[in-house]
């Protein structure tokens, strides 16, 4: 994948040396004065920076551009015939669907905002908040009951810091387990749970038919703890300054704590996937974290197609991993926890993706219209981290001028505010909504696929209020 590095020395004087270092076909210069004439002496001391960053900047585009299927999309055909090799981590255990993450929907129009599909109950009568409200209450002290016994006093109160009342947030993905886990309940007949009702620091509960299955309630749990860790490691690698209105643990307990409590974090939630004794499950969920790194890696990257499309294509496919993933797979996990029909994983599967995607494209309108209370972090915060999203996106197909501006991530004095004027003077902000609400009524149909219940009603308001975060 790499080819090996050769270096080549000229003498400019007696005690002047320069050196060129050849990477894939590339020369780095640097110079070294007073020291060995010696090859070997290079490695005696520190690369001047500039080198370091240059070298890096190569292997980073190096592989990228070699595994491009590992950060854009793996195709992994299926053979149901032959046996799969044993712990082969690219042989998936469910195979019945695989996403291609080729459609989405950038010609098409929202059908029915702002008004809802036909048949669902008034808000009043299926709210999602509402109907969660008495699990939600007591998760984040489960959650914390769940990571006492660190022997760490400050790593144990890092990892719990968003576990506290005050800094929870609205907690949307378990909040779309539980209603989803009764939803897909009242649309089948009663099924045993027995095998996997099992808890993982407390003693068995007498289970009763109108409880919440133990396990699925776990899985709302591992849920939330995955997108915790996610939130500690994103804000060191953005260096951002605030998350949900407070400030981000790494601003309070510096970068490697922040990075080793997000690392606990996803341990712990390893260990109680684990106990669910599920292996479609567990494989599911992991899945969640290696879309997380394949994310992260993508817009680090950045687009490499010309083409304005291009460039959506990517940006969504990176939300996906990023954002839409971990509900994707947390809804399909229900399902596959439940023993329910493929049909209805897959409709699961499909609300979590499609309500994802519209989550993180109404984050960015967000980002252009909203405030510190909406947002939990400042305005702007994607353009200053010097990221094209949306908004840009379809604003440059208006604007080539901003093609520019994208192209050196906003670096240049004024790049930020001439960006924020495209935009406010195109059509991007509006397209961008009507991306989310098509992605909110797939959201709505895919719920709606289920039998009619309270809880299923509750999932489609969940999808409309997502997209309603927006100013109409």
């Amino acid at each position: 994948m790499l080819r090996k590095c050769s270096m080549h020395i000229g003498h400019n004087c007696r005690h002047h040396q320069r050196w060129r270092l050849m990477f894939n076909g590339k020369a780095i210069s640097f110079s070294q004065r007073d020291r060995s004439t010696s090859p070997a002496g290079l490695f005696d001391w520190a690369l001047p920076i500039s080198v370091k960053n240059s070298v890096k900047a190569s292997v980073l585009d190096h592989v990228a551009k070699q595994n491009d299927g590992h950060w854009i999309n793996e195709k992994i055909e299926d053979d149901k015939t032959t046996e799969r090799t044993v712990g082969g981590v690219n042989e998936p255990i469910s195979s019945f669907y695989n996403d291609p993450l080729e459609e989405w929907h950038l010609d098409q129009h929202a059908k029915y905002w702002p008004g809802l599909p036909q048949n669902v109950l008034p808000y009043e009568q299926a709210d999602p908040f509402l109907l969660a409200q008495d699990e939600l209450d007591s998760l984040s002290t489960s959650i914390r009951e769940d990571l006492l016994g660190m022997d760490h006093p400050v790593l144990n109160k890092a990892a719990s810091y968003f576990f506290e009342d005050s800094a929870s947030g609205k907690k949307v993905r378990p909040m779309i387990v539980l209603l989803l886990s009764r939803a897909l309940a009242d649309a089948c007949t009663e099924r045993g749970t027995d095998s996997v009702d099992i808890p993982l620091f407390t003693p068995p509960l007498a289970w009763q038919r109108k409880d919440l299955p133990r396990a699925q309630r776990r899985l709302a749990e591992i849920s939330e703890i995955i997108h915790t860790a996610s939130l500690f490691h994103d804000d060191v690698i953005d260096e951002a300054e605030t998350r949900r209105g407070l400030p981000a643990v790494h601003t309070i307990f510096g970068s490697k704590v922040a990075i080793l409590a997000g690392d606990y974090l996803l341990a712990r939630a390893s260990i109680s996937l684990a106990r669910l004794r599920n292996p479609e499950v567990i494989e599911s969920m992991s899945l969640i974290i290696e879309h997380l790194v394949r994310g992260e890696i993508m817009q680090i990257r950045g687009s490499s197609g010309d083409q304005k499309r291009a460039r959506l294509v990517h940006y969504l496919r990176k939300n996906f991993y990023k954002t839409a993933s971990l509900m994707a797979n947390s809804c399909k996990s229900v399902a596959i926890l439940g023993s329910y029909p493929s049909e209805m994983v897959m409709a699961s599967y499909e609300y979590g993706k499609h309500v994802g995607i519209a989550f993180q494209l109404v984050d960015d309108i967000l980002d252009f219209e909203g405030n510190l209370s909406q947002l939990g972090k400042p305005a702007l915060s994607d353009l200053k981290a010097g990221l094209s999203t949306a908004p840009v996106l379809f604003a440059s197909s208006e604007f080539p001028e901003l093609e520019l501006l994208m192209d050196r991530k906003f670096k240049e004095d004024g790049d930020v505010e001439r960006a924020v004027e495209y935009v406010f003077d195109s059509n991007g902000l509006r397209r961008t909504k009507e991306l989310a609400r098509v992605h909110a009524e797939l959201a709505m149909e895919a719920a709606l696929s289920l039998e009619s219940s309270i809880y299923r009603d509750a999932l489609v308001h969940l999808a409309h209020k997502v997209v309603s975060r927006t100013n109409q």
